[in-house]
């Protein structure tokens, strides 16, 4: 990790916060919306069913999730924060052609985030499923260049960052590939779920680290 400025430190501080926000996603979806939808498990069921906007048969099943405006903006913010932490903390490395290109990735799979929001399963299935699928392919790819480019200097963080990516990478190109619709759900959490759950982790890691750098440089 590059020696931090004291402008540095609080440009990680913020983009750290918010990529550890990205929290809120995993509370609204499992502790807010998930108990109040009709009928859903998240073994069968895929995490998009938590954002349909009436209830009704789409894809062979019958998904009702009365809280889904809740799902909805949780992804929708969550996204702008991928993408504002992104461009935030791609100060944590030294600027060259990978550093951009994974940090770029990585807005891009908050820009797909921001995307299933706005267009639920059930009124543009193509456009919802073409951006989850940006989401899940391009957050798993610029968690396992990350964790790559930290390995050296931070060999937890890289060693993670790079088994999250894998999973995830493999999960969601199962899903995609051979989609099960009785397990569908939980592959595609698995896809999911690292690679944010990652993201998270280094995000407060990362605010954490700088808030202390802020700190220690001021006299």
């Amino acid at each position: 990790m590059r020696e931090l400025t004291f402008t540095a430190s609080t440009r990680l501080t913020a983009g750290g916060v918010l990529w550890a926000s990205l929290a809120q996603i995993f509370v609204v979806n499992n502790a807010v919306v998930l108990p109040r939808a009709s009928s859903q498990n998240p073994v069968d069921h895929i995490i998009s069913a938590l954002g349909v906007t009436r209830c009704g048969r789409v894809g062979g099943f019958r998904f009702c999730s009365p809280w889904h405006e809740a799902a909805d903006i949780a992804w929708i913010v969550g996204g702008f924060c991928l993408i504002l932490g992104a461009v935030l903390n791609a100060a944590v490395l030294p600027p060259d052609r990978l550093r951009n290109l994974t940090f770029a990735v990585l807005g891009v799979s908050g820009a797909g985030l921001v995307s299933t929001g706005f267009n639920p399963y059930n009124l543009r299935p193509a456009v919802h499923l073409l951006s989850a699928g940006t989401c899940f392919f391009c957050g798993a790819a610029g968690v396992l260049l990350l964790g790559g480019m930290v390995r050296r200097a931070h060999p937890y963080w890289g060693t993670t960052g790079i088994l999250c990516g894998v999973t995830s990478i493999v999960s969601a190109t199962l899903t995609a590939l051979r989609p099960d619709p009785y397990v569908q759900g939980l592959f595609e959490r698995i896809a999911a779920w690292p690679s944010v759950i990652w993201a998270i982790c280094f995000g407060a890691y990362i605010a954490v680290s700088a808030r202390r750098a802020s700190r220690g440089r001021r006299p």
